[in-house]
């Protein structure tokens, strides 16, 4: 069988290919790179996967995703085919739930200021002065495996506690200690708002502009699960004017920025669109998309440059434990697959 992985970092190939070693097993750095006689691909979440990539692939009967989000991944596309998309329910809900308090941490207590030496000397105690979590009120949504350990450790803080989710258990908030509320509820009381729940047509902009405005006054948001889930524009706009005192982040709706030597590509990017939106001619289409591109580009870089937003790069669910478990769950579900016994908590379905 031939199994292709993208995306992998170099200390993971020889788990993978000693594994698997009784397949052809290949590593490609990015999604294009793959073989056309590739049986079964495993990606990361930076990996586009739907028709065009099914088109020029027609021998691909699995695809495993190094993941529990399946966003990256068209699932209609998929169903057409008859190919059958697996990911990594949970690995590391404990590792994005402690993730989630460091840049709880890093916002309350000014950690980018205190990291600036401009910060330094006459003055700089009242500029660096943080925020104490005991007693603040902490707004969850989703209570699904990350959301309900961020509970805990609140609890554990000595904060409030509220949650929302579409599917309460009562029993979980009983034995945490924490109280469902109505979303708007939540944002109107919760000092700290942070994120867990899945990216989907029903939760993209989930934070639009209204619903930041409904939040309490100066409050700080959180997010460690999606960029799309909260509206770029309306964060922004929240940020300048106060509404949002301060924001943790290490997501964004395009991870780009993110990458290695993420000055070079996005300067690289930037020039690329102008150059493409300033040509004469061409379809007006690709021009409109190029420009919505560029202007998303341009976003992520304001918000990442505002004073008040504390940003990690992607890493939340980066671990040694959690990668060692994303691994070994993933060549689990290429095992289950090929024996025709792949566990249906693994399959991704719509």
């Amino acid at each position: 069988m031939k199994i292709v992985f993208v995306e992998t970092e170099d200390d993971e190939r020889p788990f993978f290919a000693e594994s698997l070693a009784d397949h052809d097993v290949d590593f490609v750095d990015d999604i294009s790179g793959v073989p056309r006689e590739a049986e079964i691909v495993s990606v990361f979440i930076h990996s586009r996967v739907g028709a065009e990539f099914f088109r020029r692939h027609p021998k691909v009967k699995l695809v495993a995703s190094r993941s529990s989000a399946s966003d990256h991944l068209d699932l209609k596309a998929a169903a057409r085919r008859g190919v059958v998309l697996a990911r990594v329910p949970d690995y590391g809900a404990a590792t994005v739930a402690e993730h989630t308090f460091a840049l709880i941490l890093g916002v309350t207590r000014r950690l980018r200021h205190c990291l600036e030496t401009r910060h330094r000397g006459r003055g700089a105690i009242g500029r660096l002065r943080g925020l104490e979590l005991r007693g603040k009120t902490l707004g969850v949504v989703g209570t699904g495996r990350v959301g309900s350990m961020v509970l805990s450790i609140g609890k554990a803080f000595g904060m409030e506690c509220l949650a929302f989710d579409k599917k309460p258990d009562a029993g979980l908030a009983e034995k945490i200690g924490f109280r469902y509320v109505s979303l708007d509820k939540l944002l109107r009381s919760s000092d700290i708002v942070t994120l867990h729940v899945p990216l989907n047509p029903r939760t993209r902009n989930l934070l639009s502009a209204k619903r930041l405005a409904r939040g309490k006054h100066g409050f700080i948001l959180i997010n460690t699960a999606r960029g799309a889930l909260v509206d770029i524009d309306a964060l922004l706009a929240g940020l300048n004017s106060g509404q949002v005192g301060g924001v943790g982040l290490d997501v964004l709706e395009d991870d780009t920025v993110f990458r290695n030597d993420a000055s070079r590509i996005i300067g690289e990017q930037i020039v690329q669109k102008i150059h493409a939106i300033s040509t004469p001619g061409g379809d007006p289409l690709r021009r409109e998309k190029r420009l919505r591109e560029l202007e998303g580009i341009m976003r992520n870089r304001q918000l990442l440059a505002h004073q008040n937003v504390f940003f990690t790069p992607h890493v939340g669910f980066n671990s040694i434990e959690a990668i060692e478990r994303i691994n070994l769950g993933t060549v689990q579900n290429i095992r289950d697959f090929l024996a025709g016994r792949l566990r249906p908590e693994a399959v991704v379905a719509p």
